[in-house]
């Protein structure tokens, strides 16, 4: 037992007035007659000389008292060692996982840790907990729900990091390693009890990118398929006069005028058909030549491979397309074009600093190539992403139309995509959007996923030792001391 404030034990030393009072409040004794003055005073000297203590067990009672009193006036604390603070134990589950068919796979972990106290979180903003009852019905569910909501898998890590830093937790992260589900920059450090686990999915899905009328009764399909191990394109002819075309499978398309509705196993899009030629603009300067080659080149490609007439001139009337490969900030006019629906890529023309990276392309090859050092604004639509998970081209939407920023180049002295055959690939959703959305279902390496290094949690700033404190004790042993001394005064008052 220590006190807070020790110096008060100085209290006690008050248990010299009652002392003091019990040697000068002697009893006094009985009168009695005597014959002579003589023996009166011999009396009265014999009252100093035999002092002694009267009551000598509530005198006790009483220093007692004022003893206690004294210590609960210098704050006494009882120290312990400190229990040992428990960890939270937490399962989060990305919501592509938790409400499709993916979860069989890790089901039975989940189940093994829900009975040894875990609980389970839906990796959200939220991060909101699924209880029992809710995951009953999602394990013994036999079809999967639709998830609309998509996040980014990097941004919420610093979410789950605040709720769960300290040490001692425990916390299992699955989400699924398709690339849709990461943007922006990867996270540089993890913290070692949160342990990540990417888990793979099959899951692929086909589309139509676009439609072309190569002649008056015939019409081209573009069709997109991704899967985790890449995304390609395959083409379809039809003829421009069928109302309704189906494909191999669960395919359908039906002709709207001047467009197409196509439905693939559950979902469906709608694209124009192109009847006109592409415009695309170049324009470049000196030292953006070697570019200029190899874009003009994936261009006539695309061109080839889709049947679709893609006129490259360098001026910006009637363009659909324009390519700025110039070291002069983007004309204002172009500016305003964008807002009624150009579609404009901007690459700097000058090299600056730079640093060394790699990117996964269409196919699911791994592209070296230098990256700018510059770093991109906070707020941007993320359409090519390297390595290190920092953009290499996104997007600003302005108006119907949109800015590309390119961070890298194609030549050989920035990259080694100008001389891939993924290029064409790359660029031919750009130049041909699909309107609905964009789908992208490849997989992401883990090398590439997850943060590159582990940090140890600080840990929590709490006392090794506990501090209980005892004043209500002491002055409640204090009222109860002098309720009996009450008592017993009051008793030996009326004998």
């Amino acid at each position: 037992m220590t006190f807070l404030a020790p110096y008060l034990l100085l209290a006690a030393s008050a248990i010299l007035l009652p002392i003091a009072i019990h040697l000068w409040n002697k009893r006094q004794g009985k009168t009695v007659k005597v014959g002579s003055l003589r023996w009166l005073e011999a009396s009265a000297s014999s009252r100093w000389s035999s002092i002694k203590l009267s009551n000598f067990w509530l005198l006790v009672l009483r220093c007692v008292i004022l003893i206690l009193l004294a210590v609960a006036l210098a704050q006494p604390v009882w120290e312990h060692r400190a229990p040992k603070q428990q960890g939270a134990k937490a399962i989060v589950v990305g919501e592509e996982l938790l409400y499709t068919s993916a979860l069989a796979s890790i089901k039975p972990t989940i189940d093994s840790l829900l009975q040894r106290g875990y609980t389970l979180h839906a990796y959200t903003p939220q991060l909101e907990q699924v209880t029992q009852e809710v995951w009953q019905q999602i394990s013994t569910r036999t079809q999967d729900s639709v998830v609309t909501s998509k996040y980014n898998y990097w941004s919420l890590l610093p979410l789950l990091t605040s709720k769960y830093k300290n040490p001692q937790d425990s916390v299992l992260l699955f989400t699924s390693d398709q690339q849709q589900y990461f943007a922006g920059t990867r996270p540089e450090t993890i913290l070692q009890h949160i342990r990540w686990i990417p888990v793979a999915t099959d899951k692929s899905i086909t589309w139509l990118q676009a439609a072309i009328q190569t002649s008056p009764d015939s019409l081209l399909l573009l069709l997109g398929h991704s899967s985790r191990e890449g995304t390609s394109y395959s083409k379809y002819k039809a003829a421009v006069s069928a109302q309704s075309i189906n494909l191999s499978g669960n395919q359908q398309l039906q002709r709207q005028q001047d467009s197409l509705q196509a439905t693939f196993s559950g979902h469906s899009s709608k694209v124009r058909v192109h009847t006109e030629p592409l415009q695309v603009a170049i324009l470049s300067d000196e030292a953006q030549q070697a570019e200029v080659r190899y874009l003009r080149a994936a261009i006539q490609a695309i061109s080839s491979y889709t049947g679709l007439p893609i006129q490259v001139k360098a001026d910006t009337a009637q363009a659909d397309w324009v390519f700025w490969l110039r070291n002069e900030p983007l004309p204002q006019s172009i500016h305003q074009q964008v807002r009624q629906g150009l579609q404009v890529w901007v690459q700097q023309g000058q090299k600056p600093e730079s640093i060394k990276t790699s990117f996964t392309g269409a196919g699911g090859a791994s592209i070296k190539m230098h990256q700018l050092n510059q770093q991109p604004p906070q707020q941007q639509n993320q359409a090519w992403t390297a390595s290190n998970g920092e953009p290499i081209l996104y997007a600003e939407a302005i108006g119907l139309g949109k800015v590309y920023t390119f961070r890298s180049g194609f030549s050989p002295a920035w990259s080694e995509l100008g001389q891939s055959a993924q290029l064409p690939e790359l660029l031919l959703p750009l130049l041909l959007p699909q309107p609905q959305a964009t789908y992208d279902y490849r997989a992401l390496d883990e090398q590439q996923l997850l943060p590159q290094a582990y940090m140890k949690a600080a840990p929590a700033s709490t006392a090794k030792t506990a501090q209980t404190p005892l004043l209500k004790w002491f002055v409640l042993a204090a009222f109860a001391l002098f309720l009996i001394e009450r008592i017993i005064a009051s008793r030996r008052s009326n004998l």
